[in-house]
């Protein structure tokens, strides 16, 4: 199982497997809200973009310096260039993810109507 495409799954699944019910929640809850928006159709998807952005661009950064504790590693114990590699990918990867996440809510926060709410 080292290191084979499904042994990765498989403690991937395991590493998971305890937020997998918040995961499904956060995702169903970021469906109904994109169906939500595109059924209303008055919103410009684009006055969510820069805010939706800025903060999966600081989730990304926190992922970085986070991302060695999570796993009981300290920055010391990153030794060669794969293992900055996979810190930094992770970290982008959280980061798009966390923007990508967050558009519906900052187009709904942030959005033309919500400045014409005051």
């Amino acid at each position: 199982m080292a290191f084979s495409f499904f042994g990765i799954l498989a403690v991937l699944l395991e590493t998971i497997r305890p937020w997998l019910p918040l995961i499904i929640a956060v995702l169903v809850i970021d469906l109904a809200l994109t169906v939500w928006l595109w059924a209303r159709g008055g919103r410009s998807w684009s006055s969510g973009r820069r805010p939706a952005l800025f903060a999966g661009a600081v989730i990304g950064v926190a992922a970085f310096f986070l991302a060695p504790w999570l796993t009981s590693a300290r920055f010391s114990d990153l030794s060669g260039l794969l293992d900055w590699m996979a810190v930094f990918g992770g970290s982008v990867g959280v980061a798009v993810l966390a923007a990508v996440l967050l558009w519906p809510l900052m187009t709904i926060l942030f959005g033309a109507n919500a400045r014409a709410r005051g």
